[in-house]
């Protein structure tokens, strides 16, 4: 009886650990002609009681495109920008049409005395036209 009145006090604290959202991720997808360079925005926002850790490195790393654009960079770092981190992904497409983009955030945040590091999936879109 005791074990399982600890799993369920365990499983209650990573529920409510994930229901309060520590940040959000935005991207803002690009579309340009083929040759020509386009920009990805993506921005990672902290929720209501959790600060950036200035210190670190934040960086889009292990980026890939799929066949048909070509990325400026494998790794894109990321600036501290009225509270958030924005990243700055710069492609080029050859050809025309849907084109993904694929990569790692990797950054750290904090609140109530507790560093986390974290790392999420980055997934963006470049459409190109003639």
């Amino acid at each position: 009886m005791c074990r399982l009145v600890l799993a369920l006090v365990a499983l209650t604290g990573v529920v409510g650990a994930d229901a309060q959202s520590s940040f959000v991720i935005s991207v803002q997808n690009a579309s340009t002609r083929v040759g020509e360079k386009a920009v990805i925005l993506a921005r990672i926002s902290m929720g209501e009681g959790f600060r950036i850790t200035d210190s670190y490195r934040h960086r889009i790393i292990n980026l890939s495109g799929s066949d048909g654009v070509e990325l400026e960079r494998a790794v894109v770092p990321g600036s501290v920008r009225d509270g958030s981190i924005v990243f700055t992904v710069r492609v080029t497409p050859k050809s025309v049409g849907t084109h993904t983009v694929h990569g790692v955030f990797r950054f750290s945040y904090h609140a109530a005395g507790e560093l986390d590091i974290r790392a999420a999936p980055f997934e963006a879109v470049i459409t190109a036209t003639e």
